[in-house]
């Protein structure tokens, strides 16, 4: 398949996600295609299809993101999320913290659209503050993402972690100083050079251990523990826990795991690997890579430009990390293969934090009434920045 031909299979991709097309289905349509091309006969599209949906990775994967899904559920409906925001606010006192980690904590639970949750304790807490509408909300939608490039319970980061074939935990370990940066960029953009000053109040920490306790412990294990299933089994014992704990107050349990069930967003998991495994199998991926090279451009830009693109356009890291990373493999060697692949993901992080699409942007933006153009001016100067460091360490 020659580079033009794949540029306008991207295309149309993207067009279809901005008409609201389904991902998995875009990506099953996609392979299907790439596979009648490539000479693969139905026998081959459909053991392909088993082999990636039955994968060890793949099974690992769906687990984490169903469990984790779950979780956030017996939290919500619990109250036990409302009542560690509450001892948060009591704990830090300066309101400027507080408006930041109120974000953070809720971006500890990824869901669709989940700034629409915070953004409410955000306003309450800058509310009689001289911050503007435009900061509120890009501390809602910025600081609700500093983790996704190490937690391994968003879809981007456990997908790039399976297409590089490495395990979430090492994948957080390269990228622990994303989150920093992106801290001390998004403070600095807002209050200034301005230290905070924390007024200590105790909480209630029986409530602050059992409500958060189980969640960091997913976190810690994910993170030292290199196993593919670390992660789905820590997430349902703490799923155990918080169910144990607050059994009296919460629905029947099939309701529970019917309102986690987001089949879609799963599906989406072996769809890319499937896409992935035709794309190695038909040799496409090797044949992408010998055009792009034909471009004499250095090969850092594709390793940044792709993913950034497509995940700017679409505004799900998903879509960056699942079409570019399988291509962008003809590219490395085995020496910087996983180091490529991370600058890869990183860009496709940082193309959604720049997505006028992104919905947790949308959804930002239009509950504090923000100004598009004051609003964007401030987020992408924050992306400029942190896209900074991960360029240099890669040239260095």
């Amino acid at each position: 398949m020659n580079l033009a031909l794949w540029l306008l299979v991207i295309f149309v991709v993207i067009v279809l996600l901005l008409d609201k097309v389904d991902l998995y289905l875009l990506f099953l349509g996609a392979t299907v295609f790439l596979g009648f091309i490539g000479g693969l006969s139905f026998a081959d599209l459909g053991k392909g299809f088993l082999e990636s949906l039955f994968a060890q990775r793949t099974v690992a994967v769906l687990l984490t993101l169903y469990l984790m899904s779950l979780y956030e559920v017996f939290l919500r409906r619990s109250g036990a999320l409302a009542r560690l925001t509450h001892n948060f606010i009591k704990m830090l006192g300066d309101y400027r913290l507080t408006s930041v980690v109120m974000p953070a904590i809720m971006g500890l639970l990824p869901s669709p659209g989940g700034a629409r949750f915070s953004a409410p304790l955000v306003a309450e807490t800058l509310e009689n503050s001289v911050v503007s509408n435009q900061e509120k909300a890009f501390i809602n939608f910025w600081f609700r993402h500093i983790w996704e490039p190490i937690l391994p319970v968003y879809p981007g980061t456990l997908m790039a972690a399976m297409l590089m074939g490495i395990t979430p935990g090492h994948l957080a370990q390269m990228n622990w100083y994303i989150p920093l940066l992106m801290i001390v960029v998004g403070w600095v953009l807002v209050f200034g050079f301005s230290l905070p000053s924390v007024r200590f109040q105790n909480p209630s920490w029986k409530e602050v251990i059992l409500d958060l306790g189980p969640l960091l412990a997913v976190i810690v294990a994910g993170v030292t523990i290199k196993n593919d299933f670390t992660v789905p089994i820590a997430i349902l014992l703490a799923c155990a826990f918080i169910y144990i704990l607050h059994a009296k107050s919460l629905p029947k349990m099939g309701t529970l795991l019917s309102e986690a069930l987001k089949w879609k967003m799963l599906a989406i998991i072996p769809a890319v690997y499937y896409f992935a495994n035709i794309l190695e199998s038909t040799g496409a991926n090797e044949a992408v890579a010998s055009s792009l090279s034909a471009l004499h451009l250095p090969t850092i830009v594709f390793f940044i430009a792709l993913p950034f693109v497509v995940s700017m356009i679409t505004g799900l890291t998903q879509a960056g990390v699942g079409t570019s990373l399988p291509l962008l493999i003809g590219l490395t060697t085995p020496a910087n293969r996983v180091a490529m692949l991370n600058l890869a993901f990183i860009f496709a992080f940082i193309g959604v934090m720049a997505s006028p699409t992104h919905l947790c942007l949308i959804l930002s933006r239009d509950y504090f009434e923000a100004r598009a153009g004051a609003l964007y001016n401030k987020l992408f100067m924050a992306v400029f920045v942190v896209g900074l460091l991960p360029v240099v360490l890669a040239l260095f």
